[in-house]
């Protein structure tokens, strides 16, 4: 049973220039507000998991799902809906754009489309055709087709006056009231101020649910398998954000988003690894909202990260009534969606050592290259010896994999092949016949166990002929 919670505070935030205060629950999903309360319906409901984008809207600029944001995270902020790019006046170039050149069919993708373009538009990044592509690729449509789409934005996009034009927010004025029980409830949200203060609340009440990007939680909540209990909003936590080189560590604060590290000069510098990971972890909003300890926390055998933490040795920081304490990556995943924090404690931070001259190389398998769950994940690292006249020998050589067990893991077998011999072709075959014999996937929606296991041995196979060139 939800514990009985205080009548909500009002929810103050922007809507496509005009004021909106909102007594509802802040763990109410952003998209229930705008269509139900507010009826701003361009806003499209479709998957309800962040993988359609038919419900993208603008938080301060940045593209996201609104079926993934709790209301209560835009307190203090300002939203965009397709209604805005227009406002009162005349369609902007890009909705224009669209009409013109048939980027538009049935029309449910169409606001989610508008709205990826338009961040895009204005990010003043390059909008060359793998721009665009990359930028909608969160956004699936199934009757227009992509090719008009393109041509759409890239008519506005090599536009100079068109695109000077588009809008960054709709002129606005009129205010908005949603008052109490005008629509249904949601699960309550605690805003902290400060990690301490988070600490305390969860300390005080056990039962709080932490969040931070939303893209898991939501969707559990959503589809019934979390049960919707008061939330504590970790959003707000600036402390959590940084990156950082420290001591000889690269330390992420656990509200690191993907986006975030994938951009991350510091990153690219010193574990560009970490980059190619977050280019393939879903589309762009999702890894505006996704975060390094949500990733951590959600425990998935999926994770794209946790196998790059497994090889690098990394450091997971967690912090509670105890204080602060290290956990090994390899001691960390205990289970499936289990971690080793204890009941009060959150997780501050990953720390991983800087080793020089350590190679990491990392693969991700899915059904598609955007939008992917794992079916395979593989990282591998080592440090090569003095190689003379050809390869270097490898040394401290670590394997991991996810998705082919209940947690991520280490294949200490596979590493025994592998270390202090040369990467040529006998150890790369010896090494994709072992990490074969010594996994035991299962079969499941996305993948069979033989698919798996299969792959997994030709992965490895080709990470290790690929670094003898």
């Amino acid at each position: 049973m939800t514990p009985l919670m205080p009548p909500p505070a009002a929810i103050r935030f922007m809507v496509n220039g005009s004021e909106v205060s909102a007594s509802t629950a802040g763990g109410r999903r952003l998209l229930d507000v705008l269509r139900r309360d507010l009826g701003l319906t361009g806003t499209k409901e479709g998957c309800g998991e962040g993988e359609c984008g038919a419900c993208a809207v603008l938080v301060d600029g940045e593209l996201v799902n609104s079926c993934l944001v709790p209301v209560g995270q835009v307190d203090g902020h300002g939203v965009v809906t397709v209604e805005g790019l227009a406002g009162d006046g005349p369609l902007s170039p890009l909705q224009q754009s669209f009409h013109e050149v048939g980027g538009a069919q049935c029309g449910l993708c169409t606001p989610g489309m508008l709205m990826a373009a338009h961040a895009l538009l204005v990010s003043g990044r390059p909008a060359g055709d793998r721009d665009i592509r990359e930028a909608i690729a969160g956004n699936l449509c199934r009757c227009t087709g992509y090719t008009k789409i393109i041509e759409a934005i890239e008519a506005v996009a090599g536009d100079d006056e068109a695109a000077v034009a588009l809008p960054t927010v709709a002129a606005g004025g009129a205010s908005f009231v949603v008052p109490p029980g005008s629509s249904e409830g949601g699960p309550a949200l605690v805003r902290p101020t400060s990690l301490r203060d988070a600490l305390e609340r969860l300390a005080a009440r056990p039962e709080l649910l932490p969040v931070a990007g939303g893209t898991d939680v939501m969707v559990a909540a959503a589809d019934g398998r979390a049960s919707l209990r008061p939330m504590l909003d970790l959003g707000g936590l600036d402390e959590l954000r940084d990156i950082e080189i420290r001591h000889d560590e690269l330390v992420l604060g656990a509200l690191v988003t993907w986006e975030e590290l994938r951009r991350s000069a510091l990153v690219h510098s010193a574990l560009p690894v970490l980059a190619e990971v977050a280019a393939v972890v879903g589309a762009v909003a999702i890894r505006n909202r996704g975060t390094v300890g949500g990733n951590c926390i959600t425990a998935s055998p999926a994770g794209d990260l946790l196998p790059v933490l497994l090889v690098t040795d990394a450091l997971l920081e967690a912090v509670g009534p105890g204080g602060r304490r290290l956990i090994p990556a390899n001691e960390f995943w205990t289970g499936y969606r289990e971690t080793a924090l204890e009941p009060g404690e959150l997780l501050a931070a990953v720390r991983i050592p800087l080793v020089p001259d350590r190679q990491v190389r990392f693969r991700k398998i899915g059904t598609r290259r955007a939008l992917a769950i794992a079916k395979v994940l593989v990282a591998v690292a080592w440090r090569p010896g003095e190689g003379l006249d050809g390869p270097a020998a490898w040394h401290d050589v670590r394997v991991a994999l996810g998705s082919v067990a209940a947690r991520p893991i280490r294949v200490p077998r596979t590493e025994a092949v592998l270390e202090g011999r040369v990467p040529a072709s006998a150890t790369a075959e010896q090494a994709a016949r072992t990490v074969m014999d010594e996994i035991s996937p299962i079969d499941d929606v996305r993948s069979t166990a033989a698919y798996r296991r299969t792959v997994t041995g030709r992965v490895l196979r080709r990470i290790v002929l690929d670094a003898t060139s």
